[in-house]
């Protein structure tokens, strides 16, 4: 039995199933931001649910969370599932784990909307009917404002942490070196705009209204933000709507790679491979509510997870 502490509204998706595995017991929040922090006799177990990073930025993941995981252990081994996970840019992150009694193991992200819990959880059999049988008139969707975000940039004194560190994690010096800019949403809605394809854009919309518009289109855009992965990716694979990625380093515990389009938009003929993906968008949109239903359910996660505990953590 591991005892755990998580914010039961961010963990909400999982909470229930955790609670009745019999192997992971609440007993309060969390005490590491954006992470459920369980422990047991023999080795301690920890899901990241932070975004990792957008691979724009010529940088790696931070490393706060896992220095700050090393210290807690104090030598004690420990798992660490990374809901955002990428063999090159959570190197470091792995690294530090391998160095100090540790594993890190792929998870996956979920929803932290709200709107996905009141609006398609208790209406989904009838929205999916409604998308069935709604007219696709645009080939793409774009849903989503464009502004750049703000991620900052590396602490002077310890480079592998960001310097907010200072304050989320007590790490650094915590001098303002600065934020990178983060345009991929405006660059990636221009290179869609500017082509052939028929493009259903809103920048500000209520939920309900977003998932209705969504059904009009043949495939929906997931746009970067701070990291890569976004709850439109989550909630269109609920749905059973073909989702579209941007090609990166990034999986999940399942690969999503044979499931969840991806394009590059870098590449010379993107807008073929996009064609590709509209063409053949109702067989996309079946593998993507298989891999939904197959991989990313609350009890297929917590399987997953106590599945990798028993063998992981023998090896430990």
């Amino acid at each position: 039995m591991f005892t755990c502490h998580y914010s039961a509204e961010r963990f909400r998706y999982l909470h229930t199933e955790l609670q009745n595995s019999a192997m992971f017991n609440r007993v309060g929040g969390e005490k590491l931001r954006k992470t459920a922090s369980c422990y047991g006799p023999d080795f301690n177990v920890y899901i990241d649910t932070s975004d990792g990073v957008n691979e724009d930025l010529e940088i790696n993941e931070y490393c706060g969370r896992i220095l700050k995981v090393v210290e807690e252990c104090d030598g004690k081994p420990f798992l660490f599932f990374k809901s955002a996970h990428s063999p090159e840019k959570s190197k470091d992150i792995i690294k530090i784990a391998e160095e100090n009694d540790g594993k890190v193991i792929p998870f996956f992200k979920w929803s932290f909307n709200d709107n996905f819990y009141s609006h398609l959880i208790p209406n989904r059999k009838d929205l999916m009917r409604e998308h069935i049988a709604k007219e696709k008139k645009y080939s793409i969707g774009f849903f989503s404002g464009l502004k750049k975000y703000d991620y900052p940039r590396p602490d002077k004194q310890e480079p592998l942490v960001a310097w907010t560190d200072h304050k989320n994690f007590n790490l650094g010096s915590g001098k303002d070196t600065g934020f990178f800019e983060i345009k991929t949403r405006q660059m990636l809605h221009d290179k869609i705009k500017e082509s052939d394809f028929s493009l259903s854009f809103h920048e500000k919309l209520e939920y309900e209204k977003y998932i209705e518009n969504s059904f009009s289109c043949k495939a929906i855009i997931n746009p970067p933000g701070m990291g890569e992965y976004t709850s439109r990716m989550f909630d269109q694979c609920f749905l059973g709507q073909c989702v579209v990625l941007r090609k990166t380093s990034y999986d999940f515990g399942h690969t999503t790679k044979n499931h969840l389009p991806e394009v590059d938009f870098n590449k010379d003929g993107w807008e073929d491979d996009l064609q590709s993906i509209i063409d053949n968008h109702g067989e996309w949109a079946e593998k993507a509510f298989e891999y939904f239903q197959n991989y990313w359910t609350p009890k297929a996660l917590v399987e997953y997870l106590i599945t990798k505990v028993y063998t992981e953590g023998d090896e430990l």
